[in-house]
């Protein structure tokens, strides 16, 4: 998403697409229907086990992409709000 810290609460970290699927079933996460297109890869919200998480392309050069992800327990409302933003650039 951008370079600003994450808002209280949340956690971000990179992982790779290769290792997403991995982390989505440790997780059990479940699309929820939010998505922007990206350049590579596509940026959506997940529903996980306890709670929500942005997945944010991360570019790292002409020919690949990674994820951040951004997670939060219970309602998410650090999460939510900063995906409404960035579907608010992105669009």
């Amino acid at each position: 998403m951008s370079s600003s810290p994450a808002p209280p609460g949340v956690t971000s970290f990179r992982i790779s697409p290769e290792n997403l699927e991995k982390w989505m079933h440790q997780n059990r996460a479940e699309y929820t229907g939010a998505f922007v297109e990206g350049c590579l890869l596509d940026n959506f919200v997940l529903v996980c086990k306890r709670g929500f998480a942005a997945v944010y392309e991360h570019y790292l050069n002409c020919w690949s992409s990674d994820y951040l992800i951004e997670f939060q327990p219970g309602t998410a409302q650090g999460v939510w709000k900063n995906w409404y933003k960035f579907e608010e650039v992105a669009s």
